[in-house]
């Protein structure tokens, strides 16, 4: 029996072995969603510690403090000219404001006119402010750092995505609360949350471009400035230190504080339960359809492409466009990394205008109000943190594909071609099929 029991130890430490490996290797792989778990579990039962004002001052400590090491490790990380040649890239910026600022207000006030026209504020189960803060919400410019961080971790460009959230937030800060004024119900039952006048908004936006000067533009100049000052010793620093993997520590701080925030108001126990189920459920569709929308905007299906290019070219008008005029108004496919940009920059909120907007804007409501309204914008934007993260898992696998079919593609081009040089005829085959090919290939947006 001692023998049988010596052969058997082998293999039951052999097994536990190979799931202790498998655990710690899921753990590793995973860790980013793990650490928002945890971030989500310290905001529940400890609100008071990373909340604004708490025990660590995240005001302070992670609004500028964790956001600005993230941009400064991205700034160090990039290239100049990659963030010049994003700079005059009139088209990613038409598509990721235009979808962000413009695109999602309107599909959102439609699903809001539905609800209304459902009952769903009649009947007592959704209450009127999480309406009005769904469309704060909708309104509000994409999120300061996740989209940055997201991108880089999916393979993305994250020049374009820093870019994007530069721009998106200077223009935001001032377009987003007359979006507001504008895309808010005028039904009755909105008049006793209608928000203060414009003119209260001064200090509002103050805090916002200040934090946006010191939290994302300073540190990303600095970046910059390390990186043309040392190149070898800030490469060496960034291999050394893993910083690149750290940015995303990081935005385990910026989740634990927005998951802090959530629950340190205490709007999301008093509110009905319906409202909230309802406004987490429709959170993570919305994402979804908002990443879709992104996804075929910049990157649409070839049949598209081909058909609008034939239906463009029976107008005799178009051939005589400017060129400059024919390749805006043209359908054009984006390079898979610039997608993967868009589709994380066009789809995200911040809670870093969103929440001192709404207390702005409704500055003259009650503490109870102000927070229900600021709800949806935080749930929103704590559970596109959660979809992000599986979605670079998705888009790193659609971005490995695209690049592998390119490969194929020019390595049999090139095979074509080789053949074609010891046979004239057949290079003239080749050249017709290639002619055909490309009609049939889109162009990109370079």
């Amino acid at each position: 029996m001692g023998t049988t029991r010596t052969k058997a130890d082998p293999d039951r430490n052999s097994t536990v072995f190979r799931v202790g490996k498998q655990s710690l290797t899921f753990i590793i792989d995973n860790w980013l969603i793990i650490g928002f778990g945890l971030a989500a579990v310290l905001g529940y039962f400890f609100p008071h510690v990373a909340a604004r004002g708490g025990v660590i001052r995240s005001e302070y400590s992670v609004l500028y403090g964790a956001i600005a090491l993230i941009f400064l490790i991205n700034g160090a990380q990039l290239s100049p000219e990659k963030l010049k040649e994003h700079v005059t890239n009139w088209r990613l910026h038409i598509v990721v404001q235009g979808i962000n600022l413009v695109l999602i207000p309107v599909l959102q006030i439609v699903l809001v006119r539905i609800i209304i026209a459902a009952g769903g504020i009649s009947s007592g189960n959704i209450d009127a402010s999480v309406l009005v803060g769904m469309v704060v919400v909708s309104c509000i410019p994409t999120t300061v750092a996740s989209n940055v961080v997201m991108t880089r971790n999916a393979g993305g460009d994250e020049a374009a995505a820093i870019i994007e959230v530069v721009i998106g937030n200077v223009i935001g800060s001032f377009l987003s609360p007359f979006l507001i004024y504008g895309f808010l119900p005028g039904d009755a039952v909105f008049d006793p949350l209608r928000p203060a006048s414009p003119s209260t908004l001064g200090p509002m936006y103050v805090g916002v471009l200040k934090q946006l000067g010191l939290s994302v533009l300073l540190p990303l100049v600095a970046g910059q400035a390390l990186r043309w000052a040392f190149p070898k010793h800030v490469s060496r620093v960034l291999r050394t230190f893993y910083l690149a993997k750290f940015c995303s520590v990081l935005m385990v701080l910026v989740a634990w504080s927005t998951f802090s925030g959530a629950f340190e108001t205490g709007a999301l126990t008093e509110l009905p339960k319906t409202a909230i189920i309802f406004n987490v459920f429709l959170n993570v569709a919305e994402y979804l359809l908002f990443t879709v929308i992104c996804f075929y905007i910049s990157f649409p299906p070839l049949w598209l492409i081909k058909w609008f290019d034939a239906f463009a070219t029976r107008f005799r008008a178009w051939s005589h466009l400017p060129n400059v005029l024919r390749q805006a108004l043209s359908i054009q496919r984006m390079p898979p990394k610039l997608v993967i940009a868009v589709c994380f920059c066009g789809a995200a909120k911040t809670t870093s205008i969103g929440i001192p907007l709404a207390a702005a804007m409704w500055s003259e409501q009650d503490n109870f109000t102000i927070s229900s309204i600021q709800v949806p914008v935080l749930l929103y934007t704590v559970e596109q943190v959660f979809v992000a993260q599986f979605l670079t898992i998705f888009f790193q696998w659609w971005l490995e594909r695209t690049e592998r079919d390119a490969l194929n593609d020019q390595e049999l081009m090139d095979r074509n071609r080789n053949s074609c040089r010891s046979s004239p005829r057949l290079e003239e085959t080749e050249m017709s099929r290639a002619s055909a090919k490309e009609y049939e290939v889109p162009r990109e947006i370079r």
